[in-house]
């Protein structure tokens, strides 16, 4: 086709019927609608990733601006014999360890910059600002509100590496040096069992302070902190404000959330044979036998026992000694009552081939020498 104007329609497009181009023109809008959606969300969680990283970061470093802090290795100076206490003035006797100044590095470092070819990252340059301060990265920064002197342990003789696990082999950043709250207690309950009160080392948290996680979802989540325990977070040591027989106090009244009527009837046998040791928590093994000398499990239904032994065709050999059937079921006479087999029988026989039809027992498929020895 061609137009008014003689020129040939180029894909059809001229010569399109007015409809057409407006059913054409709403489907790219409905696509582009059903996209922007998806584009948005992808573009905003970008932006928090980015976000959280920066945040992540600043919150492992404690720095806010500037610079981020240069990985500073401990053991290239330790091994030269430079002391704790040489770079970090103070440390013995006041409460805050001092941190080394551009000038106090230079003490040191003035010839040592000299030397050619020398890396920037063996160089003081390489931690300072813009302004020539020093960046220092706080892995061991504690909060606000605790209460700590390093003068006071350095005075009682307490070794820099019995808190700052590691350091003698410390060659960057590494953020899980800070020190934890599990290792204090232990050290305080050993040489000063006098400081081991919450308010000698808090000045806000008591002993009748909820801390911080035990707040929103705690009430679900407390038995998997509990089972996590202190060396994941010291808030999980839940030995440190309660007693043992306060969980089974609340558990006695109050069932966990999971304990529901699926788990009654299916969940709980299932959790235990994979984990009895977790159940044993709260229950005794007699609590479970008063309870299934009353009601069997579900598996035993019609058949399950005698005359048609429905048991048999679930049953897995050989035989276990502890689990499974074992846990009710102490000996098994039917068993170990098993005929022999006749001397003449070699085992490589098929046994099927004689004595399917005569099988007082289901043929759960297992080998029959299992059994019949």
């Amino acid at each position: 086709m061609r137009s008014k104007q003689g020129a040939p329609d180029v894909g059809g497009a001229t010569g399109a019927s007015p409809s057409r181009l407006s059913r054409a023109r709403r489907t790219r809008v409905e696509g582009l609608s059903r996209c922007l959606p998806v584009l948005y969300s992808a573009a905003l969680l970008a932006l928090v990733g980015a976000a959280s990283s920066c945040s992540l970061w600043r919150s492992i470093t404690g720095e806010n601006g500037g610079p981020p802090p240069r990985p500073f290795n401990h053991v290239a100076h330790l091994d030269r014999g430079v002391t704790c206490l040489a770079c970090h003035e103070g440390a013995e006797t006041l409460d805050v360890a001092g941190m080394p100044s551009k000038d106090l590095c230079m003490t040191c470092h003035e010839d040592l910059e000299k030397e050619p070819g020398r890396p920037p990252e063996k160089k003081v340059a390489w931690f300072l600002d813009a302004k020539g301060a020093p960046v220092w990265s706080r892995f061991t920064k504690q909060s606000e509100e605790i209460r700590f002197s390093h003068g006071r342990h350095a005075g009682k003789g307490v070794d820099c590496a019995a808190c700052h696990e590691g350091i003698e082999k410390n060659t960057g950043l590494q953020p899980g040096m800070v020190q934890r709250m599990s290792a204090c207690v232990a050290c305080h309950e050993g040489s000063a069992p006098a400081y081991t009160r919450c308010e000698n080392c808090h000045a806000e948290i008591t002993a009748a302070t909820r801390p911080p996680n035990h707040e929103r979802n705690w009430k679900k989540i407390h038995g998997q902190a509990s089972r996590t325990g202190g060396e994941a977070a010291t808030a999980n040591n839940c030995g440190m404000c309660h007693e043992k027989n306060s969980c089974a106090a609340c558990h006695m009244t109050e069932a966990p959330d999971n304990h529901n009527q699926h788990w009654r009837m299916r969940g709980h046998g299932i959790a235990a044979s994979i984990d009895r040791q977790r159940c044993q928590t709260c229950h005794t093994s007699d609590g479970c036998d008063r309870c299934h000398q009353e009601t069997a499990p579900v598996s035993h239904t019609a058949g399950w026992d005698c005359p048609r032994n429905r048991h048999c065709t679930g049953c897995h050999l050989p035989l276990q000694t502890s689990g499974s059937c074992f846990v009710c079921h102490k000996s098994t006479p039917g068993h170990s009552a098993a005929p022999a087999m006749p001397a003449w029988h070699n085992p490589g026989l098929n046994c099927r081939s004689c004595h399917a039809l005569s099988l007082k027992h289901p043929d759960n498929g297992d080998s029959c020498v299992s059994c019949h020895r």
